[in-house]
């Protein structure tokens, strides 16, 4: 399931014209090796902060750099590091940067998730604080220790698994305040073997209720099969209560996809997603679930199905030919409205494997290449009641070989009035960078952002963060070396 990045929007009125936005490049860097992986930790004090790895994993040997306001790089360094063991997050705070790390404990037989401050100047301050403590025999190496901020970078929260003595899942939850306080730690046993688990997103509101979108296989006949029922958990610290929300219910549908969004201004949680009748595997339609923190009950449930109209302002679309669907779409972003409602964003993405032969001294070899195809991104604006306001379409086409689509995929930017969606036309070093931005009343506008005959620029699509409610810091590489590019609008 794809990874999702919630963010959030608010509308207001638009100007004529949708296009008004300034670029900024810093200065380039040779590119040391292509497998370097780029994590922008954000902006504090006029810096701008940058984590790599030659992992995606962002674990070990981690390289931490401060760019300045103009984003030519001023420092350079090895992550430092007072205790030996796996990185599981840095986070960059106003005035500190918090590294966090999972340790092996001798004394105890624990694993032991230590958090340690830094300045902005990388000095340590002070001596690493334990957190949490996981006992080794049910700590799980493959899952990753979840740690998220809040939006109002007051708290932060903790997520893992573990499994108990009959291999089932439980879950654990923490919130810290920034002085490493403990608001809660909880854990709850899941009923569902750990293996089977699967949570695809997990966020804290900025008043500590957590919230977490949990699968487990469907049973039928007291046996597991191939498909999955979803749930959103919540966790309210008020009452101390955790709570259950089935998201498919006693409705006739099946859900394809989904992901969740929370507006700490309305203190709500939405989920939303893309759905197929019982009856025939075709994703032909949405769903749109709405909570609240404060009461914990679900306001606003609905599913709609999308008409033909719909489908036929996809490029794959024929409807004169065939029966077409959204089956080959994943949910990329979810975008809260200031009014309730939410933009989803979902792209299409295929990924398919090619058999050739090549000789080697006149004999045939034969191998296998993964092609990645990232096609067009469709945007649904759904109002508070669940409609659908309105849907627009990005059409692009990108397709590589061997990289894991590294260059492919887009950045949705929310501003105050619109979202802009911005990629690379194909996928690859050498490209023209589209933008096509949409309005909160449906309206939209593209152009070529950067023309490869001018400039030889490409972004890294997967290596963004937005710094502010117009702007972002994107990585990219520029005349082969590589670069940080600033776009506000």
């Amino acid at each position: 399931m794809a990874i999702r990045s919630i963010l959030y929007i608010l509308f207001f009125s638009w100007s004529t014209s949708l296009f008004s936005q300034q670029l900024e490049w810093g200065s380039p860097q040779k590119v040391k090796q292509k497998s370097f992986y780029n994590q922008v930790l954000g902006e504090s004090n006029g810096a701008v902060f940058l984590l790599r790895s030659k992992d995606s994993d962002f674990k070990q040997e981690l390289v931490i750099e401060r760019y300045k306001s103009n984003l030519s790089l001023e420092i350079s360094i090895q992550l430092p590091l007072s205790v030996n063991g796996s990185v599981e997050r840095v986070l960059l705070f106003p005035e500190q940067i918090l590294v966090f790390i999972s340790a092996r404990n001798t004394a105890t037989n624990k694993i032991d998730l230590l958090v340690q401050s830094m300045d902005l100047n990388f000095k340590i301050q002070g001596n690493p604080q334990v957190l949490c403590s996981i006992p080794q025999e049910s700590f799980l190496e493959k899952r990753h220790i979840q740690v998220k901020p809040n939006a109002a970078r007051s708290l932060f929260g903790i997520m893992y698994l573990s499994q108990n003595n009959k291999r089932e899942s439980v879950l654990h939850l923490f919130a810290f305040d920034l002085r490493f306080q403990q608001k809660f730690g909880k854990q709850f046993g899941l009923g569902e073997e750990e293996r089977s688990t699967v949570i695809s997103a997990y966020d804290l509101s900025n008043t500590g209720e957590s919230f977490l979108l949990i699968d487990f296989p469907k049973k039928e006949g007291g046996r597991n099969n191939d498909e999955r029922k979803y749930f959103l958990y919540g966790y309210y610290p008020i009452s101390d209560q955790m709570m259950e929300y089935d998201l498919e219910g006693t409705d006739s549908i099946r859900i394809e996809d989904l992901g969740m969004t929370l507006n700490n201004v309305s203190k709500t949680v939405a989920v939303s997603g893309l759905w197929s009748p019982l009856d025939k595997k075709a994703t032909r339609g949405y769903f749109y679930r709405r909570i609240s923190f404060q009461s914990g009950q679900v306001e606003f449930s609905n599913q709609q199905a999308l008409n033909d109209a719909f489908f036929s302002s996809l490029s794959t679309a024929k409807l004169d030919r065939f029966d077409p669907d959204l089956n080959d779409f994943y949910i990329r972003k979810l975008i809260s409205r200031s009014d309730g409602g939410l933009m989803l964003i979902a792209e299409k993405y295929v990924q398919t494997r090619q058999t050739y032969t090549y000789y080697v001294n006149n004999f045939p070899q034969t191998s296998t290449r993964v092609i990645y195809s990232f096609d067009e991104v469709i945007v649904l604006s759904i109002d508070p009641a669940g409609s659908l306001q309105f849907h627009s379409v990005v059409k692009k086409n990108q397709s590589s070989v061997g990289d894991g689509g590294y260059y492919s995929s887009f950045i949705a930017i929310p501003t105050l009035d619109q979202v802009h969606i911005l990629f690379n036309t194909e996928g690859d070093e050498e490209t023209d960078i589209g933008l096509q931005s949409i309005s909160y009343r449906g309206q939209s506008e593209n152009r070529i952002l950067i023309k490869k005959s001018n400039t030889n620029a490409s972004i890294i699509p997967g290596e963004y963060k937005l710094v502010s409610a117009n702007s972002a810091i994107v990585c990219a590489i520029r005349d082969k070396r590589f670069t940080l590019m600033r776009i506000s609008f």
